[in-house]
């Protein structure tokens, strides 16, 4: 789940996160990248030339290379779901000789449509006025939606009436009034278009619209953006309560965009610059750190009643403001729905402090986080306020922040409903609420008092976390150098050193053994030594294709190099040099003359491979790779009587292979404080 675009940063002892990476105690110089087995001999001589598809096993276009991820445990598999639909038309007053007159445009349903407006006819038109001045419209949408909202060039901002919205639901029925209140998740700086926050309605096919206080026209440039979209299918969506999804991280588990049916982002002018300059950028950038969180709610309904409809408010969310607002991608960088679980916002938002959309002037250095639902009437509930905490002090905890403290917040800027202008400082909490730098009721009159336990749960959280990162990402460090010969990148350490901690150093160890970037580093290291040349990236492909196949094991492929013709003719193309640098390779040291005259008969009847098998099984073979292993892996030697059995295991139980062995010693408290006193 690494989405870094900037270089790897790593993480001290301390939590803290640094420019530079960890530096091991031990250094790599002199010794072999052993990953496991014993250290190859590089064999003096002119290289062989570049591998072709005719001097090795034909080549396949490389699959690419994952990272080392845990077994994939997710109940939310991607959903690929079809993307959400928007669609946009005009606002307009009907001129007021053809405006119908009734008592009141709020009561009862409004009149049958004789014009047999829809949306295909590209406006709405508020053709009714009442007693108190109001006028209001309706228009048909046959084809369906869920998520209504209205916007309007900045120019014209003074000329627009408050409106407000009611659907009509597949039976029929009117459902109640809700305004359009004006939205202040905005992005920093000046803005030329300003919208509603999104109303979320259900399942409707008609909206009407209706001016809130008296008003006789709307001028041009309003619009109301309809949006619609599937509700993910899988089976742990339909269902209600807390879900396993796939983004484990040092904090809690995260619902990924994937997971959702998350529509891409959108490279526009508006964002920075990702691709090269004078490029369209996908978001508005990384800020250098996060100070606070700021704390919303999505004013969508409390009534969905299962995970496929929460995600169904935020894929309509993310849609509205995609393509309503135009922005990049979705304003908030996490979302909490109402039993707790955790989806990821903003791309880019589990690893970056990404920029969002969600208080303009603050959303610098701020991560926003926001409850799917309305809290004016109703509070959160208790696990929806425990999703926030954790989030917030996992987040803020991955810099250095105390979610209880206080701190003196900047604004870059006033912006639609903001309390503060360009330069303005104010002293907030680090986890405070939208309605603190913004006149609004967000996050909800019952919503905004939760905030200081929030607060307080969030600290908690953020201690546990990074107890979590310092007792393993020593550990996640050490098995990547020692599996890999690289540093872990923060994202690997955020991947791995929670799972770690629920299941055990096992979980990394089995899924580092499965994973293709270490299929791929032991197969580059074998020819590299045996070949003497770095194999492309095809011929990498292929070979860890054959491995996952069960075609040979990893550990079974140095053999199988040693049985190439290639080895051969580079140690001397006679039977003799072969037998004597497969000794060297293998036992690491020359055979006596008898061993010579025992095994160079051998080559023609046995074949290359017959004795490179034999003696990469033999006692002796097998007794080198163990001490090579403890070595690597712990930098000692073994007890005899510890040598003595993984032998025997190694030669004589088919229930243990060397892979056995590394997972043994990975597991061990032993290995475990050696990589605290590696780092």
């Amino acid at each position: 789940m690494a989405r870094h675009a900037a270089a790897p940063r790593s993480r001290s002892k301390n939590g803290a996160r640094g420019g530079g990476g960890a530096t091991p105690a031990r250094g790599m110089v002199g010794r072999a990248l052993v990953l496991g087995v014993a250290p190859a001999l590089m064999l003096g001589g002119a290289l062989a030339p570049a591998a072709t598809a005719t001097t090795l096993e034909p080549s396949l276009e490389p699959e690419g290379l994952s990272g080392p991820v845990a077994p994939e445990d997710s109940a939310l598999p991607d959903t690929r779901t079809t993307p959400a639909k928007v669609e946009t038309i005009a606002v307009a007053a009907a001129p007021a000789a053809a405006t119908e007159r009734v008592k009141d445009v709020t009561k009862g349903a409004p009149a049958a449509n004789p014009q047999g407006r829809t949306v295909a006819d590209g406006e709405v038109v508020l053709d009714t006025a009442d007693n108190a001045g109001r006028i209001a419209g309706e228009v048909a949408a046959p084809a369906g939606f869920q998520t209504v909202g209205v916007k309007w060039p900045a120019t014209i901002d003074a000329e627009v009436p408050e409106l407000q919205v009611r659907a009509q639901a597949e039976d029929g029925s009117w459902g109640e009034w809700t305004h359009l209140e004006k939205s202040s998740d905005v992005p920093d700086g000046e803005q030329a278009e300003f919208m509603s926050a999104p109303v979320h309605v259900g399942e409707a096919v008609a909206v009407q619209v209706a001016t809130v206080d008296k008003a006789a026209s709307v001028p041009d440039g309003v619009e109301l953006t309809l949006v619609t979209s599937e509700q993910v299918n899988t089976v742990a969506a339909t269902t209600s309560g807390a879900v396993e999804a796939s983004a484990a991280t040092n904090g809690p588990t995260i619902i990924t965009r994937a997971e959702w049916g998350a529509a891409p982002p959108r490279a526009i002018p508006e964002c920075p610059p990702d691709g090269g300059e004078g490029t369209p950028g996908t978001t508005w950038g990384a800020a250098d750190r996060l100070d606070g969180a700021v704390v919303h709610h999505t004013v969508n309904p409390n009534d969905y009643a299962t995970v496929a409809e929460a995600m169904q408010l935020i894929r309509n969310d993310q849609a509205y403001h995609q393509n309503g607002h135009g922005w990049c991608d979705i304003g908030y960088n996490f979302l909490v729905d109402k039993w707790g679980n955790v989806y990821e916002g903003a791309q880019g938002s589990i690893e970056d402090p990404i920029i969002g959309a969600h208080a303009g002037g603050f959303n610098t250095r701020t991560v926003g986080i926001s409850m799917v639902g309305t809290y004016t009437n109703v509070a959160p509930s208790s696990a929806q306020q425990d999703g926030v905490a954790q989030i917030a002090g996992y987040r803020l905890s991955e810099y250095g922040v105390d979610p209880a403290e206080s701190a003196t917040f900047t604004s870059a800027g006033l912006t639609s409903g903001g309390r503060y202008g360009a330069g303005e400082q104010v002293v907030l909490p680090r986890v405070f609420g939208h309605r603190d730098t913004h006149r609004t009721e967000c996050p909800g009159d019952l919503g905004y008092p939760q905030l200081a336990s929030i607060r307080n749960a969030a600290a908690g959280y953020a201690e546990q976390y990074t107890e979590v990162a310092e007792k393993y990402t020593n550990f996640v460090q050490a098995v990547y150098m020692d599996s890999l010969g690289r540093e872990a990148t923060v994202a690997d350490i955020d991947s791995w050193a929670y799972r770690v901690s629920v299941d055990g150093q096992s979980v990394l160890a089995e899924g580092m053994a499965r994973s293709d970037n270490y299929r791929a580093a032991r197969i580059v290291s074998a020819f590299e030594a045996i070949l003497g040349y770095t194999p492309s990236s095809s011929q990498v492909s292929y070979h860890v294709a054959r491995v996952k196949d069960g075609t040979r094991t990893i550990d079974e492929f140095e053999p199988y190099l040693l049985a190439n013709p290639q080895f051969y003719n580079r140690v001397g193309g006679t039977d003799t040099a072969y037998v004597k640098a497969l000794y060297q390779h293998i036992l690491h040291r020359a055979p006596t003359a008898s061993q010579l005259d025992h095994w160079v008969p051998r080559v023609s009847t046995l074949g290359r491979a017959g004795v490179a098998d034999a003696l990469w099984g033999s006692g002796a073979g097998v007794r080198v790779r163990v001490l090579a292993t403890y070595d690597h892996y712990l930098d000692e030697v073994p007890s005899d009587s510890t040598t003595a059995y993984w032998v025997d295991q190694l030669r004589n139980n088919a229930a243990k292979d060397e892979a056995t062995l590394r997972r043994a010693i990975l597991v061990t408290s032993r290995y475990l404080a050696y990589a605290d006193s590696r780092y």
